[in-house]
């Protein structure tokens, strides 16, 4: 049977770290919570292929938000909380009532007003965050006009380094990611950074000499106000990480890849086309994700239209959906979790 798989650090399947939860209680009543629990799969139908299903679930309020932490997977609904677990339902997951929502840590001091921190329990890095928040960049892909000019860590031994970006350069993001690309035993912090020459790249840092340096960088998209958004990272077997990411989600969508070995960037670009993993104006990024599924692991993101699920690394058919999503992409026992634009909960089997 297939299941998610979890990647170390903070590369979980919406590409956030692990994160603390939040001391707000859900006021979730008795009735609700029966509701919750018997309504899963109330809706459900074939797709192209047999095997493929895609169930819609019905919620007391409609899902505004979707977040995956290590192997766990909360859904919001109108201020309740609920958390997806395996069943005997038709569509394998139900709902029941949680406590609290998972909620990262604030970024500290002169930080991104939004933005996180990443975590990880190994490694020579353990935390990093965006500062240094400026409008030097007019784009406001994000929704805001606020991006950042530099980039926090803090090592193993808790002490903390920053990298500062020139004037024609800003963090087009919200929170880094931390994981060891090259599979040395050391971490690299991976970043969306965009230049007012010629757009969006991926950056990659590093300790190294006692400070937090740029170790290298993807190729960037060629003009400005042209952002890419990380999509996924897949395992190599020589114990690191292959990167994916979509350029220009909101014009195309063109799936590309990064390794990282030896100091050295390689990429591979126009895989796939007709994809995206992002709405302008929205601050939700992880729209996509990796898990296992029939025994490998695969790559899962929308369509250009978001009405489709696409598996654009294996020959696995788009399986069409109900409506365009927006929430996150979650994955959970082998079934891929969102909800589209009018809050509807949808799990997918693919």
């Amino acid at each position: 049977m297939a299941s998610s798989i979890a990647l170390p650090g903070s590369l979980w399947t919406n590409h956030l770290p692990p994160t603390r939860n939040d001391s707000r209680g859900s006021g979730f009543s008795a009735r609700t919570a029966l509701f919750a629990l018997g309504a899963l799969a109330l809706f459900g139908f074939a797709t192209a292929t047999p095997a493929q299903t895609v169930h819609q679930i019905r919620t007391a309020a409609p899902v505004d938000k979707i977040i995956a932490e290590g192997e766990q997977v909360h859904v919001r609904a109108g201020g309740q909380v609920l958390k997806v677990v395996s069943c005997t339902a038709k569509s394998g997951l139900c709902l029941e009532p949680a406590a609290v929502f998972p909620v990262q840590d604030p970024a500290p001091g002169v930080a991104l007003p939004d933005g996180r921190i990443a975590t990880t329990i190994s490694g020579d890095i353990r935390q990093a965050w965006f500062a240094r928040p400026t409008q030097r960049y007019a784009h406001g892909v994000l929704g805001d006009a606020v991006e950042a000019g530099s980039l926090v860590a803090v090592s193993v031994s808790g002490r903390l380094v920053e990298a500062v970006l020139p004037d024609d350069q800003v963090f087009e993001d919200i929170t880094p990611r931390i994981a060891d690309l090259d599979g040395d035993g050391t971490n690299e912090v991976i970043a969306i950074r965009s230049s007012v020459a010629g757009g969006a790249a991926v950056a990659i840092y590093g300790l190294a000499d006692g400070a937090l340096q740029l170790r290298g960088a993807g190729t960037e998209n060629g003009r400005p106000n042209r952002w890419l958004n990380i999509a996924g990272f897949m395992p190599r077997a020589d114990g690191g990480y292959t990167l994916y990411g979509v350029r220009t989600p909101h014009i195309g969508g063109r799936l590309f890849s990064l390794d990282f070995r030896n100091g050295t960037v390689s990429e591979r670009n126009d895989i796939a086309t007709d994809l995206s993993n992002h709405i302008i104006g929205s601050r939700e990024l992880g729209m996509s994700a990796t898990g296992m599924f029939g025994g490998r692991v695969e790559l899962v993101l929308p369509s250009q239209d978001r009405r489709r699920l696409r598996f654009p690394l294996s020959d696995r058919v788009d399986i069409p959906l109900p409506g365009s999503i927006d929430k996150a992409i979650a994955l959970l026992a082998g079934r891929v979790i969102t909800a589209t634009e009018d809050g509807t909960l949808i799990i997918v089997s693919p």
